[in-house]
């Protein structure tokens, strides 16, 4: 859709993704595979522009949450490899087969439906499976997984496994017992799977150390900038870039209240900038008068609530010319990145990317 509206812009730095991708596969090493997920439009960022870059770096591998985005994927390369986190949730079989799809089998009910319908068709299909040791979320349980392996060569007679893997649920402390214990329980699951591929790690896990690589990792988060653990030093770089331009200025008196609810009541005369982005954007209402917007090195405080479509901002410290209607004011940046704005509302940075809107003029840096 074209954007007439050029007050704010999204800039995207595909040049950072490509090099936070060979950040991570040389941290794995060539033995490992780095599989990029890419669920949620690319975390929000635009699939089809983020997949081609990362092929462009060498990625043959991709993780998708649903058959919706899988089919949109494969528009994008007939060769590269794409797994389906959510497992079997299409009836529409026929399309699994047809654009070569691999689903993650997390039950012995989606195994039982996916052998059935390939002993009916006479042909065989590349899944994965899914175990869980410790999310109890998807995956097949403690008793499937029992049951599955000691009875696999009843279960699996047509199916070729790609690949299998856990999830590891506490993955960004790394000093929880968790970690431990999941790799444990995985290491005995891969033992009766010895000819495929065998993944546990996502971004966090990647930073676990060697012994949680195995085959294949996972990276999400850290491919975008973000962090994934608690105490993470700087290690990725930055993807992201908000700014937005003023389409209003008014001064206002001592007493003058701003904003929905006249949360914010003005202490002394004061300039005040309304800037053109809102909940709408996914900039999260938690940021009302709670939040520094970055001009030329100064910070400017949101006064007031965030609305739907705008935010206001104290720019008494500072000189504007309103007519030149060439400022831009850094939401998300160097200092306000995603990891440092998710602390401050006590979220996370994906939740910051995937909320982004489509109303941003986005403007895609490669070289």
């Amino acid at each position: 859709m074209q954007n007439y509206d050029k007050k704010t812009f999204l800039d995207i730095n595909l040049e950072a993704i490509k090099k936070n991708f060979k950040i991570i596969k040389k941290k794995v090493g060539n033995n490992c595979i780095v599989a990029s997920t890419v669920k949620a439009d690319a975390y929000g960022l635009g699939a089809n522009k983020v997949v081609p870059s990362l092929i462009s770096a060498g990625c043959k591998n991709f993780f998708v949450a649903t058959t919706n985005e899988a089919v949109e994927l494969r528009k994008i390369s007939k060769i590269i490899t794409i797994f389906i986190l959510n497992g079997l949730i299409t009836n529409n079989l026929r399309l699994i087969k047809e654009k070569k799809l691999i689903p993650v089998i997390n039950s012995l009910e989606q195994l039982k439906i996916i052998e059935s319908y390939q002993k009916r068709k006479n042909i065989n299909l590349d899944i994965a499976l899914h175990f869980d040791t410790g999310m109890s979320r998807l995956g097949f349980d403690y008793k499937e997984t029992a049951y599955l392996i000691k009875n696999k060569k009843e279960f699996i007679t047509k199916s070729r496994i790609k690949l299998v893997m856990s999830h590891l649920s506490c993955a960004d402390d790394t000093s929880s017992k968790l970690n431990k214990s999941q790799l444990k329980d995985f290491v005995n699951i891969k033992k009766n799977f010895p000819n495929a591929l065998h993944s546990l790690s996502n971004s966090a896990g990647v930073l676990l150390g060697k012994k949680y690589h195995f085959d294949m990792v996972r990276p999400g988060i850290s491919l975008y900038g973000g962090k994934c653990q608690k105490n993470e030093r700087i290690i990725y770089n930055h993807v992201v870039n908000l700014k937005a331009r003023l389409i209003q200025v008014r001064e206002i008196v001592k007493g003058d209240t701003i904003g929905y609810g006249a949360t914010y009541t003005a202490k002394s005369n004061m300039k005040i900038g309304t800037l053109s982005l809102g909940y709408a954007d996914g900039f999260n209402r938690l940021f009302s008068n709670n939040f520094r917007v970055i001009y030329k090195n100064k910070n400017l405080p949101i006064v007031g609530r965030v609305s739907m479509d705008l935010i206001t901002i104290d720019l008494s410290r500072i000189k504007v010319d309103c007519k030149k209607n060439d400022h831009q004011f850094e939401i998300i940046g160097n200092t306000n990145s995603i990891s440092t704005i998710a602390k401050k509302i006590n979220t996370i940075p994906y939740e910051i990317l995937t909320s982004l809107g489509k109303r941003y003029q986005r403007r895609y840096i490669s070289n």
